[in-house]
């Protein structure tokens, strides 16, 4: 409960959500930023003629505690099966792969209005929308840069297609095991041996050493252990070499400020169900670019792989990767 202590002091009330519980259950909770909000108050000047500007003294109105609302969720979590966790908007409610909108009367209870067939897709810009109405509700206390030309935030493409068809080819299966348009998920490698999770520590190739004797940095290996794993992606040649004679897309940000800190998901939406792909933020590499702005955070070109993740009839988990997005 918050309180003011001392009336020369600012207090500042904070929660953790729902969200944040669930994984701080789990042991995931990782805080790395924080924002703060004047949701819970107003503001009005002091009605003074000498000092118009001023806003009205605040210390003796009472304020409700800070609590969570379904707003708080701005991005959708992926449970372990591959679901959508349960998440609302202003119009639709998301629960494992299922939408709904409102709800309709089934006797003297109250029922959630499914939507399905080709409603689904038509409803699935306005579900979007709604994600980025959670944020904007949050109503985030932020700062105008007085030195940007711009605070705004548009990009040159609004819609980008891909198709599928059965003359497509996929990278991670021979032409002898796949068919034209199809690939099977038995003759792709598992996640611990697909390249694309080679620089995590997780997956790394670690033959067991011998502590290193004096002088050396390294210990000798115990044996030879066979690698099962990929041969690990190193350069951003390598990468775009993987890339040539595929469907692409550009995206170029028309107006920016000076610093961005982006949140991207990618939603896939049928007649059945609707579903979010993961992501694997694969790191960033040097392009060797002098022109490239100085960032200690993410020099070069940052990389990420957007797909799903499946078992196959062994119980390995597989990523199939859909889309690979590189941002300069």
């Amino acid at each position: 409960m918050a309180g003011i202590l001392d009336s020369k002091e600012r207090v500042m009330d904070f929660i953790i959500t729902q969200e944040g519980k669930r994984q701080a259950g789990f042991g995931e909770l990782r805080v790395k930023f924080a924002s703060f909000t004047d949701l819970h108050t107003f503001y009005e000047k002091s009605g003074s003629a000498d000092l118009p500007e001023l806003a009205e003294d605040a210390s003796d109105r009472i304020f409700f505690e800070a609590y969570s609302r379904y707003q708080d969720v701005i991005v959708p979590e992926l449970e372990a099966g591959y679901s959508l966790r349960p998440f609302r908007t202003s119009d639709f409610e998301v629960a494992g792969r299922t939408m709904a909108s409102g709800t309709f009367q089934v006797g003297f209870v109250n029922a959630l209005n499914l939507i399905t067939s080709s409603d689904l897709p038509d409803a699935m810009p306005t579900l979007l929308n709604g994600v980025t109405q959670n944020f904007n509700q949050q109503q985030i206390i932020g700062s105008i840069d007085e030195y940007s030309f711009s605070n705004n935030f548009s990009v040159s493409l609004s819609n980008s297609e891909f198709f599928i068809d059965s003359y497509t080819n996929y990278l991670r299966s021979s032409e002898r095991n796949q068919s034209k348009g199809e690939v099977q998920l038995e003759n792709l490698p598992s996640i611990f041996n697909d390249r694309r999770f080679t620089r995590f520590s997780n997956f790394l190739y670690l033959p067991p050493e011998n502590l290193p004797i004096p002088g050396q940095s390294t210990g000798d290996k115990l044996a030879d252990y066979p690698r099962l794993n990929e041969k690990p992606v190193v350069t951003l040649d390598e990468i775009l070499n993987t890339l040539k004679d595929k469907q692409y897309t550009e995206v170029v940000f028309n107006d920016t400020s000076r610093y961005n800190n982006l949140v991207c998901q990618i939603f896939e939406a049928n007649q059945l169900s609707v579903d979010k792909l993961s992501i694997v933020d694969f790191g960033s590499f040097d392009d060797e670019n002098p022109n490239s702005p100085d960032s200690l955070i993410s020099p070069g070109r940052r990389v990420f792989f957007a797909g799903k993740v499946r078992r196959d009839s062994s119980g390995a988990e597989t990523f199939l990767c859909l889309f690979t997005i590189i941002i300069d």
